[in-house]
């Protein structure tokens, strides 16, 4: 080893040298045992706090069932499925300071989320003129809260992250007990992994779907609904899960590492679906037992805020609607959630994008 400005150190210096080297090494490493325990201090407080919060809830009590299956005629079985993503609870958009384009806030995004379970039921009623539909899936794909990852939204927003959950749990249970009364059976399936309401400010990759504040509306949204002996609810604390609806296997994710700016992004979205279909088959390849785990027809996503359905993936739109983002850009993005039926056969039809802003002004008891 030399010294770039005196030439080769002499034995004692190199020895010197490489003891504050270790030093500094054996520094670094105790550093890193810090923060790793104080972050399992942290995320330790964090699912006892969770724990409390969930503990201290009523359950809220189920209305009288309405639907009677029916019996001794020949109609197909078919399942539902409903989207729910994107509710942004707690963000507040002025109309006026987008040309009157949208309005939203907290009252606008529980009267949407209302709207939205009326018109499933509505929508199911109707086709079962046609159809037995027994059970529905309801797939809730996050961003159901604003959150705070961005400087504007600590400016923007109606109230703090705790809030908006507290409040995102009590709009959503709500819909699932409007719902329940309707269908033998629902289940949901809530992935907690998505982009505002993460509590790092980058987004991380391991644990995400368990550091983010809307794993926590999953748990009180299960706390919430628990007196519900027909619904099945299922928390994924992950990216993206396959799931399976009347023979047909949904990849359902939030979307937000789908690359994109300012609109769909087309091209990416294939990506996507080609390079999962690709590691997939060689895992099943591999073991063939594994095929209703990895194995997908279809990928379900939302994040883009768009009403789009391809054979191969769909996006669905969101509760928020036009905010002064896309309006900078000139893009509209209309306030619709929606859903669709699945035939154990021919797959799924009848897909319906019900336009959420015709229930701004409903009445919620």
């Amino acid at each position: 080893m030399t010294n770039s400005n005196f030439g080769p150190l002499s034995g004692e210096a190199l020895r010197a040298q490489q003891n504050e080297e270790v030093q500094e090494l054996h520094r670094q490493l105790a550093e890193k045992d810090r923060v790793f325990e104080n972050y399992r201090k942290t995320r330790g407080g964090l699912e006892v706090f969770f724990r409390r919060v969930v503990d201290s809830i009523s359950p809220i009590t189920p209305l009288p069932k309405l639907y009677v299956p029916e019996s001794g005629k020949k109609k197909t079985e078919v399942a539902m499925v409903g989207e729910i993503a994107d509710s942004h609870m707690g963000a507040e958009q002025k109309g006026e300071e987008i040309e009157g384009f949208n309005d939203f806030n907290p009252l606008i995004c529980e009267r949407r989320n209302m709207g939205f379970a009326y018109s499933m039921v509505d929508y199911a009623n109707t086709l079962r003129a046609s159809y037995k539909i027994h059970e529905l899936h309801i797939l809730m794909l996050g961003d159901l809260i604003s959150g705070d990852i961005h400087q504007e939204l600590l400016i923007t927003n109606a109230f703090p992250s705790p809030v908006q959950v507290v409040r995102a749990a009590m709009v959503h249970a709500k819909q699932i007990a409007i719902l329940a009364p309707h269908f033998e059976k629902i289940i949901v399936h809530f992935v907690s992994e998505d982009n505002h309401a993460r509590l790092t400010k980058k987004p991380q990759s391991g644990e995400a779907g368990l550091n983010s504040m809307n794993y926590l509306v999953g748990k009180l949204l299960e706390a919430y609904i628990q007196k519900h002996t027909n619904v099945e609810f299922n928390i994924y604390p992950m990216l993206e899960k396959v799931i399976s609806v009347n023979q047909m296997q949904y990849l359902i994710t939030h979307g937000h590492q789908i690359r994109g700016w300012m609109g769909y992004p087309w091209y990416n979205a294939e990506r996507k679906v080609g390079k999962e279909t690709i590691t997939r088959m060689r895992l099943v390849l591999e073991d063939p037992s594994k095929i209703h785990e990895l194995g997908f027809h279809k990928m379900v996503h939302a994040h883009f805020h768009t009403n789009l359905d391809h054979p191969l993936w769909s996006c669905c739109a969101s509760v928020q609607g036009t905010t002064a983002y896309d309006h900078k850009d000139g893009r509209y993005s209309e306030p619709g959630q929606p859903a669709w039926l699945v035939h154990p056969k021919y797959g799924e039809f009848a897909r319906t994008n019900f336009r959420l802003k015709f229930y701004d002004e409903m009445a919620i008891e």
